[in-house]
């Protein structure tokens, strides 16, 4: 079996052992996060990036063989995976290498164009088990706050038991590069080299998504921003840090009817109030990267002119929480609906006529936060601001939930009950579609599919 090429091998990821990661790569269009070799050359291997409701994991790795194993001889319990990678120490305040084994659950062989086979191939896949401390190929520092891409991030493949070659002799051990390439089919379709400077001067780089459409139609846009610890230069870390995948998911994209997506990413916090670059002590002001961010907005509506200009919906989480209420508290006619999350812009800092604002546009806005949010207490936050936006009869919905728990089934805690997230996460249900109203028991994406701009 030969070589094969990144576009066959790419396709060829779309498998039903990796099914809900991998089905993306029956496209070619797969970006890679890194490309340590030419895919599919002897002794390298491919590893496939998921979006997790917590944030990404290495769902599992391809494996290029020096020659072709049988399938009969292939298992789960031959093989041992370390995985080695930057991380940050708290204990010296320094990044270091962190060794941990990876749980193997299914290992199969396929065929170049990425079908399960019980022939002899030269191309394994190792699936392997995930959880939220176990897999993220980034490295959070909490010196500056930002994630960035884990160098290195490494697969190290041990055989424990001899595979079968296809001559029918033994292959007793593997010669596979640890440092592996990045791919992550979870972002198919989406450009992740968006760059502009507005006219103040602040540049940024986004990440955008355009639904395919017959032309003359037109669609709705939805506008994400990221959270405190994905500003930096590098758009696949704002949409990887949190599940922000699912916007691109065929289950939104459905309720949507086709949205474009766009995702841009502050250099530093969008809750810079200076240029100073002060932003955790903000006191409820606005944002020195409001008017250049309204611009790149515009600028991309400009430029897609399958845009419905009164379907654009912009929210955000956390720092992009703050940022969705500045942007709407100063330029509400702009927008056909608004839904921050656990959002950060502190409410003894809001004036009665920027909420006003708000309010008698009646732009419909829904907030969602959980109770035991301990970072961002909803209590200086969301909370009076909906009660002042109540009492002006603002358009006004909200998701309140009492904590984050696992809402897949597939993850539990140390007592058996749904594993418990950080309270301050509340985007995970967001992300997984599970967001109703309180009052009326109505459907956030589906809300989102119906709003128009009426000013």
């Amino acid at each position: 079996m030969g070589r094969i090429s990144r576009r066959s091998f790419l396709k060829g990821a779309g498998i039903s052992a990796l099914a809900t990661v991998l089905s993306a790569c029956q496209q070619e269009d797969i970006p890679m996060l890194s490309l340590v070799d030419e895919i599919g050359e002897p002794g390298t291997q491919i590893a496939i990036i998921e979006g997790c409701p917590w944030g990404p994991a290495v769902r599992g790795t391809i494996l290029c063989l020096p020659q072709a194993v049988k399938s009969s001889s292939v298992s789960a319990d031959k093989f041992t995976v370390i995985e080695s990678k930057e991380v940050f120490d708290p204990d010296t305040s320094r990044h270091m290498l962190a060794s941990a084994p990876r749980t193997v659950v299914e290992a199969v062989t396929v065929t170049p164009d990425g079908r399960v086979t019980k022939l002899s191939s030269r191309y394994i896949l190792l699936t392997f088990r995930i959880q939220p401390d176990v897999g993220c190929p980034l490295c959070y520092d909490p010196l500056t706050g930002q994630s960035t891409r884990c160098d290195p991030y490494q697969l190290k493949i041990f055989l424990n038991a001899p595979l079968k070659t296809l001559a029918g002799g033994p292959m007793n051990g593997l010669a596979i590069d640890p440092n592996v390439s990045l791919a992550a089919p979870c972002l198919k379709n989406v450009d992740l080299n968006g760059v502009f400077t507005g006219p103040e001067g602040h540049t940024f780089c986004y990440a955008s998504y355009q639904p395919q459409h017959p032309a003359g139609e037109k669609h709705p846009l939805v506008v994400w921003l990221h959270g405190a610890g994905e500003g930096g230069e590098d758009p696949a870390v704002v949409l990887l840090g949190n599940q922000v995948s699912s916007l691109f998911s065929d289950a939104f994209q459905s309720v949507m009817g086709g949205a474009y997506i766009l995702a841009p990413q502050t250099p530093t916090f969008w809750m810079c109030y200076n240029e100073n670059g002060d932003w955790s002590d903000n006191p409820g002001v606005s944002s020195v990267y409001r008017e250049d961010l309204m611009a790149l907005i515009q600028n991309y509506v400009a430029q897609n002119p399958g845009i419905d200009p009164d379907r654009i919906i912009l929210g955000g989480c956390s720092n992009g929480g703050y940022m969705t209420m500045d942007l709407v508290m100063h330029h509400p006619g702009y927008f056909a609906a608004a839904y921050p999350i656990c959002e950060a812009y502190l409410d003894a800092g809001i004036t009665d006529e920027e909420l006003h604002a708000i309010a008698d546009t009646r732009l419909p806005i829904w907030f969602v936060y959980a109770r035991n949010d301990t970072t961002v207490p909803p209590q200086l936050y969301a909370a009076p601001t909906m009660a002042r936006l109540a009492a002006m009869d603002a358009d006004l919905y909200s998701t309140v939930w009492p904590s984050v728990t696992d809402a897949t089934g597939r993850l539990t805690g140390p007592d058996g009950e749904p594993y418990q997230y950080n309270g301050h996460c509340s985007w995970i249900y967001f992300f997984q579609g599970l967001c109703k109203d309180d009052a009326t028991g109505a459907d956030l994406w589906t809300w989102m599919s119906r709003q128009h701009r009426t000013i």
